[in-house]
């Protein structure tokens, strides 16, 4: 298993935010997390990535305890797109890019051709090399997120996160990035995204950490943890999950909230 996370507690100072949460991905899965505003999804992200020290229980990817690892060795195993980045300066796309080769480069060398042409490979992984001589700053949000991801790739890191990548997108950029990362899955990489949309992790997860008050809720396969219960289990409504066809006919999953009717 890729990344596997064992009973672990940690937050902020003395307080626990996660508390005993277990889960695991391998390589080509997609592993959603769902749960709402303040259960702890964020501060899991935070503890893979090593901002956050892990107070008990173990996080390792590829076998290895990050507690052991160094920020540039952690760097190769795990890479963090985040939802939303304000770039200062106006650098080309193919640059930002490059930066993903940091972790792999000495201080003191700049980057040259070997690097400049694993970006242009990233770039192409994500079918965005027409950007790649742009100024980032130019850019869309959707456009953004994809040289994210390919800044990722280029950083050779095995495991992404994603921290509601879809949050600030329109509705064709959100379809357009999912596609992007049932792609990365199925070239291997292995997929750690966080959600407010059901239909996401129903759509294209492979297993789902639901999470409430920094627990486990329930953890497996989209459809043992997609369920009514479940949904209104953590977030306090009543929800239907429903299977539908579309015009191609793919089989989806729609979540819908649901109210009951008032008799006068």
């Amino acid at each position: 298993m890729l990344l596997e996370i064992e009973n672990v507690y940690g937050g902020y100072g003395r307080k626990d935010v996660v508390r005993g949460v277990s889960c695991s991905a391998a390589c080509g899965e997609i592993l959603c997390l769902l749960g709402p505003n303040g259960c702890g999804k964020t501060t899991l992200f935070r503890m893979m990535l090593g901002s956050l020290p892990v107070r008990a229980g173990q996080i390792r990817i590829d076998g290895q305890d990050i507690r052991y690892l160094s920020q540039r060795q952690l760097a190769s195993l795990i890479a963090y797109i985040p939802q939303y980045h304000t770039p200062v300066f106006a650098y080309t796309v193919l640059d930002v890019v490059v930066m993903g080769k940091a972790a792999h480069i000495s201080a003191f060398d700049t980057p040259g051709a070997k690097e400049r042409e694993a970006a242009f490979d990233a770039l192409e992984k994500v079918n965005a090399v027409d950007l790649a001589n742009k100024k980032y700053t130019d850019l869309s949000g959707g456009q953004r997120q994809l040289v994210l991801i390919a800044r990722a790739i280029c950083q050779s890191a095995k495991v992404f996160v994603m921290d509601e990548p879809a949050a600030n997108l329109d509705y064709a950029n959100h379809k357009l990035l999912m596609e992007v990362v049932e792609e990365l899955a199925g070239k291997g990489y292995c997929v750690i995204m966080s959600t407010h949309s059901p239909e996401y992790p129903a759509s294209v997860g492979s297993k789902v950490l639901m999470m409430k008050e920094g627990k486990v809720a329930a953890f497996g396969a989209p459809n043992q943890v997609i369920t009514p219960e479940n949904l209104e289990a953590v977030y306090g409504i009543e929800m239907d999950v429903m299977t539908v066809t579309d015009r191609y006919g793919t089989v989806r999953k729609v979540c819908l909230p649901v109210k009951a009717p008032k008799y006068l």
